[in-house]
């Protein structure tokens, strides 16, 4: 039995997390650099991707600049705030984005899915930050409407 997208963003929460960040291009050499990086940002959110094209890592402000000091960034993309589920996300949800991402990219607002373990995280420009959440949060009212109000 999976469990109903709508559902779970009925009882859901967002956490807007407060500082800028980027997404990098690091190339494929820099993996045990920008790893490094995560040991010093313990307190914020970062990504750190390895795929056919290279190294990709999402990262705060300060951390771009220990970065550069130790690799070479051949592109970057920005400043984005990182928006992330604060709820409890069953695993066998299918469908959980999908929704709120069409209804972002409705609107003309990038945002750029990640999914962890135990919570999803969006990057949006932060210049569209303060019309996702209105967005979002508006989602989570509606979906509330339908499903009764979170427990």
């Amino acid at each position: 039995m999976y469990s109903d997208p709508i559902a779970v963003w009925a009882s859901m929460k967002l956490k807007i997390w407060p500082e800028r960040y980027w997404m990098l291009d690091l190339g494929d050499a820099s993996a045990q650099e920008a790893a490094n990086v995560f040991v010093v940002s313990d307190a914020r959110y970062s990504c750190l991707i390895r795929d056919q094209a290279g190294v990709s890592a999402i990262v705060e402000e300060p951390a771009v600049e220990r970065l550069r000091s130790d690799i070479s960034i051949r592109e970057r993309f920005g400043p984005f705030r990182v928006v992330s589920t604060d709820g409890e996300l069953p695993f066998d949800v299918i469908g959980f984005l999908g929704p709120v991402l069409q209804e972002l990219n409705d609107e003309g607002i990038k945002a750029g899915p990640q999914c962890g373990a135990v919570f999803d995280h969006l990057f949006i420009y932060e210049r569209d930050i303060e019309r996702a959440k209105a967005i979002l949060e508006g989602f989570i009212n509606k979906a509330r409407a339908v499903n009764g109000p979170a427990q």
